[in-house]
């Protein structure tokens, strides 16, 4: 999910479980759970809006 993030910011939760072939309830729960550890920011409105995977999400990816 990362991956796709970085690739493009504007992905929606929806898009994102299409890509990888699950739920967006389990995506928007993913997502949550980055939020809560400090590696993804979501700027802007929900349907505007983009993600910024933190230094710290990218550097975990990374690794």
């Amino acid at each position: 999910m990362i991956n796709l993030l970085l690739e493009d910011e504007h992905l929606s939760a929806i898009k994102i479980a299409k890509q990888l072939g699950l739920g967006s309830r389990s995506i928007e729960k993913n997502i949550k759970k980055l939020k809560d550890y400090g590696l993804l920011i979501r700027h802007g409105s929900p349907k505007n809006g983009h993600w910024e995977v933190t230094g710290g999400g990218s550097k975990k990816w990374q690794d």
